[in-house]
This record gives C-alpha cells, sequence and structure tokens, in this order.
C-alpha cells in the first residue's frame, strides 16, 4: 500500500487508513508506504519535507522481493503528487504486480491533465481504478481512455464502524454546523459569512465549528470572525466518539467547499448516517450523494449564503418539511451502504486472491455484513 495515512487526518488519508484495516480484518498485513506530508499546510517547502518518504518508499519497493502477482494499492493524488506516483507505478510494473489505483480527486476530472494520462498509461491495461461514484467511474473513463477497467466503490463503505443503526429524524432546526479542516478551500468563511446572514435576518441558530485549522492564518482569521459572532463556538478538532457527539448535536451540516479536488466530502456521509440533512456545494461527487429530499445542493458558480439561507428559513417555517429531509438522509446513507458494501466487499477478495468473486457469494456476504452491523 502506497499513500498517505493520518496524521494528520484528512479525506484521502482516512479512506487509506479503512481499507488498510479491512485488509488486516481479513488476515493479511500489507507492507505500508506513507508518504504523508508533515501536516495539513500547502505550502511548497512542507510538500517538499515528503521527499525523504518519497526516496525511501521507491526504494523499499524496488528491493521488495515478493510475489510477482502480488496486489499493489495506490491512492492517487490530485496534483503534481502523482509525479512521484508515477515512478511507484513503474516499479511495481516492473515487479509484475497487481495495480490498484484509489482516487480521491475531482481536478483533472474536471479538466484532463497530462500528469493524469501519463499516470493512467503507465499502470496499464489490467490496472483496475477505484472511484467513488458511478459519475466519477464515467468522467475517468471518458478522459483518459487507457483506464479500461474502473469499479465505483462510495467511501460510504468506510464509515461502517460499531453499528448502521437507523437514527430518528429530527424534529426541527436550531443548529447548523461545520466541520472539516478548518481552511478557506472548505468553505469556513462562507460558513461564518452564513452565519452572519442568520442574524442579519433574525434566524435564531446557533452554530458550532470543528476540525483543526490548516494554518496559523487561517486560525487568526477565524478566530476573529468568531469573537464577532455570539452564535458560534468553536470545538476544535474531534476523532471517535467525540466527531459523533458532534453530529448528533446539530441539525444540518453546512458544507460550502471550494476545494478543486473534492469529491464526496466524508462529512456529508457521517451527517446523514446520524439523519442530519446537509446543505452543500455541488463539487465532485456530492450532487449524487444529496438528492433534493435530504437538502440543498448549490451550483459552484453560484453564491452560497442566499440559497442556504433560503432553504434554513423554508425548513425553520416548515418543520414538517425539515423532518422529512431528515428522514431521507437516514435512508439515503442507508442505501448508499447497502449498495456500496458488496462491491467493496468483491473488489477486497479480488485484491486478496486474484480473481473475482461469484456475485452470488458475494450478494450473500453483503446480506450478512449489513444485518450484523
Amino acid at each position: 500500500m502506497v499513500g498517505a495515512f493520518p496524521p494528520p487526518v484528512h479525506g484521502m488519508a482516512a479512506v487509506n487508513a479503512e481499507v488498510l484495516q479491512s485488509l488486516k480484518r481479513v488476515g493479511v498485513e500489507p507492507t505500508v508506504i506513507n508518504v504523508s506530508a508533515e501536516n495539513l499546510n500547502r505550502a511548497l517547502a512542507v510538500r517538499l519535507c515528503r521527499l525523504p518518504k518519497v526516496v525511501g518508499g521507491l526504494v523499499r519497493l524496488l528491493f521488495r522481493h515478493g510475489i510477482r502477482n502480488e496486489p499493489f494499492y495506490m491512492s492517487a493524488s490530485g496534483g503534481f503528487g502523482q509525479i512521484y506516483e508515477i515512478v511507484f507505478l513503474l516499479v511495481a510494473r516492473f515487479h509484475g504486480k497487481r495495480i490498484y489505483i484509489h482516487h480521491h480527486s475531482f481536478a483533472y476530472l474536471d479538466r484532463a491533465s497530462l500528469i493524469t494520462r501519463v499516470l493512467t498509461t503507465v499502470a496499464g491495461p489490467q490496472s483496475v481504478h477505484i472511484t467513488q461514484s458511478q459519475g466519477m467511474q464515467v468522467r475517468l473513463q471518458d478522459k483518459y481512455s487507457s483506464v479500461r477497467r474502473a469499479v465505483p466503490v462510495s467511501n460510504v463503505v468506510f464509515l461502517m464502524d460499531s453499528s448502521v443503526r437507523r437514527y430518528s429524524p429530527r424534529k426541527s432546526l436550531k443548529t447548523i454546523g461545520f466541520i472539516s479542516n478548518v481552511a478557506q478551500e472548505k468553505g469556513i468563511f462562507e460558513f461564518l459569512d452564513l452565519v452572519s446572514a442568520c442574524k442579519a435576518n433574525a434566524l435564531e441558530l446557533r452554530a458550532t465549528i470543528a476540525g483543526p485549522f490548516q494554518d496559523s492564518q487561517t486560525e487568526q482569521r477565524v478566530r476573529q470572525r468568531i469573537s464577532e459572532l455570539s452564535t458560534v463556538e468553536y470545538l476544535g478538532p474531534l476523532y471517535g466518539e467525540a466527531k459523533r457527539n458532534f453530529f448528533a448535536s446539530i441539525d444540518t451540516l453546512i458544507f460550502p467547499t471550494l476545494y478543486y479536488n473534492e469529491t464526496e466530502g466524508i462529512v456529508n456521509h457521517e451527517a446523514m448516517r446520524q439523519s442530519v440533512p446537509v446543505i452543500a456545494y455541488g463539487r465532485g461527487c456530492i450532487p449524487e450523494i444529496i438528492p433534493p429530499a435530504c437538502g440543498l445542493v448549490i451550483d459552484p458558480g453560484d453564491p452560497f449564503v442566499p440559497a442556504a439561507l433560503g432553504q434554513l428559513r423554508q425548513w425553520i417555517d416548515d418543520p414538517h418539511s425539515y423532518t422529512e429531509a431528515s428522514r431521507s438522509a437516514g435512508e439515503r446513507f442507508a442505501y448508499a451502504l447497502e449498495e456500496n458494501t458488496g462491491r467493496w466487499q468483491d473488489l477486497l477478495h479480488e485484491m486478496i486472491n486474484g480473481k473475482k468473486e461469484d456475485p452470488r457469494k458475494s450478494a450473500s456476504k453483503s446480506e450478512r455484513l449489513l444485518s450484523n452491523g
């Protein structure tokens, strides 16, 4: 396995960690080459600090004397990180490994990339590409002709922790929440603008923010804005049970992401798992995750605040419509989980055993997993 693993925690790293745990649960102990950055800061100097990890990982892979047909799993970066990933793929092809590439970015799907074209070509026609939705699969294969096989597996399958029980629909809207890496590109300032607009329009809503700050400059700006808004509380980074409690404490997730790499946004699934409807910018796969019955998806070309404010007002004025959105969010999560669980189990079986599983066995396995939580 080659990719970023926590810490720091971000979407790709969290999914890589869950894939690793999935393999360990079935008795497989992969060799892990962790190329994670030191922190969430995207400055060039921070990114260059990854070079020793990358070089060390390439040396480990080059001199690994494993079975020629063993699986090689790698998560693909959204930009120039693909350059070193191409080198990893060249070494993997030299060793005759079966290649699986997990895609976590829409940056090279919204606009074709020469680097990605090289990466998919180097991966070879026998490689398997894992996308996060069927729409993402279609875009990948349309833009990169060398991708012969792509399997859509939503990140929803990596949220199967202790239980998949149904949560009761919410009855009224009192608290809006933002949880992500606290960064401009994740829409933190759009969220704060929405809080200001709620206050100006006499919408009595509390607001909570959770997540690590991307850098000190962002922290300073956000804390200054919070000091001017009496209805906002910053909770800091939250994980595990504390994170689940966050979703239990809010009534709507606000996700105004501006991030060009955005795919699903794991927090959208986490919110809907607890019957929390979502208002989000429609980047990446998000329009596939959040149908109209479950919240509001806003065109990224439109201003976020007016549309979000209108939806909040409508839910406050019509509590029944809000409760129905809450109910639909929980049902949508359960459907997405069921739809993707079997697909992921098939892929795991193939990675480990080198062959596809009988679809009938896969279906019964999916049913058992869902019934057991």
